[in-house]
């Protein structure tokens, strides 16, 4: 690392390098300081600077700061299981996900609000990657993120929490502005920074927790947003007042009451266009008001957002606590009107008054988990209404083998409903 003669450390060009971990289910990639990326912008070089650095230099909080260290930037690609519950991290299950995910949004200023966006980047705490083999390379964190809006204003979030057992890192230069001591013996480091990535600036503030009990707990507030003035959202304190909430800690009893998380939503390979926030306001009211016949749901119906793939979706937990059962509902747009008879697959289809065509399927078939090649039987069955708009709504219900999935009636009242037509 160059040095200039006034002790200013030159920042300089860092080229990004990626490792790559073999997936065992879906991939998710982020960068190891930080910003998402869905919002990072893409160049030939893929260069990333930082301020110059000084040293030595006086940081409030530290007794003793170490020199800048040198080294390049790693971007990480991770496989990770569909599940919550990740056997190398007892600490965490999707219970404790929810309660975090709630905790969490409580901690937020009264103003700010989380974007329409998919439960994955609407500030919900997602399952651990990977196992434990590379957990002192890589950490071993569940993350909530989310662009947050503060009036015309937007920007984003991420925080991550972690359990270690690992003592308070020491203060470097360049890595942190402030370490605040609070009366619990926990530590807060702090910065108010920016970076470059591919010659575009990105101004970023954090805050990093180190808590008694072993929790450190990490949250990062960037001016990265699209369609509004971008903004960095929360002020440093703010984010302090985030990570020392209390329902961040690896060791809090989770609530009486919280719920598992609800089932993930995927969809088909077929990319649809996105729905905006007021049609979907409109058809949530519709379907909380669809009689559930004494169905029990761990949640209300009337919560649909984006899906990965484009249109909307909710999945909800149906039958006693427990019970391995969901109730999924998707909607897109820009389908084409099927044909009406439809025999493949077990697949039966029919047209109702208003020309659009009602398929319906029932099926059994097998799946394994991360851990086991033996397959679990499961049993579904599935209604889907393609309207003349192009519009379709799927309403699946899936069980154990040995279950009886959702009744038809219910699963084509929920689907025929012309209030859930997009147009």
């Amino acid at each position: 690392m160059g040095k200039d003669p006034d002790g200013t450390v030159s920042h300089r060009k860092v080229v990004l390098t990626c490792v790559v971990v073999v997936a065992a289910a879906y991939g998710v990639a982020g960068l190891l300081f930080g910003p998402t990326p869905e919002s990072a912008p893409q160049a030939a070089d893929n260069s990333y600077v930082t301020p110059p650095v000084q040293f030595p230099v006086r940081i409030p909080g530290c007794d003793i700061v170490e020199p800048p260290r040198d080294g390049g930037l790693s971007g990480v690609v991770f496989g990770v299981q569909e599940g919550y519950d990740n056997p190398a991290y007892p600490w965490f299950s999707g219970r404790r996900a929810m309660a975090m995910t709630d905790a969490l949004r409580a901690a937020l200023p009264a103003d700010a609000e989380i974007a329409f966006a998919s439960p994955r980047a609407s500030l919900v705490f997602q399952p651990i990657l990977g196992d434990d083999s590379r957990r002192d390379e890589f950490g071993s964190e569940t993350d909530a993120r989310a662009t947050v809006l503060r009036g015309d204003r937007a920007g984003a979030l991420r925080v991550a929490v972690r359990q270690s057992a690992r003592p308070v890192p020491p203060c470097v230069a360049g890595a942190l502005d402030e370490r605040r001591a609070l009366a619990d013996g926990t530590v807060v480091d702090v910065q108010d920074t920016w970076y470059e990535m591919n010659r575009v600036r990105t101004l970023s503030r954090t805050a990093t927790a180190y808590l008694p009990d072993g929790t450190v707990a990490s949250a990062n507030a960037t001016d990265e947003a699209a369609g509004r003035a971008a903004a960095v959202p929360l002020t440093v304190d703010e984010l302090v007042t985030i990570v020392t909430t209390p329902g961040l800690r690896v060791t809090v009893p989770i609530p009486p009451g919280t719920p598992d998380p609800p089932g993930r939503c995927i969809t088909g390979p077929d990319r649809s266009p996105e729905i905006d926030e007021a049609r979907a306001r409109r058809m949530n009211a519709v379907l909380a008001a669809i009689p559930l016949d004494g169905l029990r749901v761990d949640r209300p119906l009337g919560a649909l957002l984006p899906a990965d793939w484009g249109g909307l979706c909710q999945v909800v937990r149906t039958g006693e606590p427990g019970e391995d059962a969901l109730l999924s509902i998707q909607i897109t747009t820009g389908q084409s009107l099927p044909q009406q008879d439809s025999p493949d697959d077990g697949m039966t289809s029919r047209r109702l008054a208003d020309g659009a065509v009602l398929a319906s399927r029932e099926s059994r078939y097998g799946v394994s988990g991360p851990a086991s090649s033996a397959l679990t039987m499961r049993g579904s069955r599935t209604v889907t209404v393609t309207r003349p708009s192009g519009t379709q709504i799927e309403v699946t219900s899936t069980v154990a083998a040995a279950d009886e999935p959702v009744s038809w009636a219910l699963l084509e009242s929920i689907a025929a409903n012309p209030g859930l037509d997009v147009s």
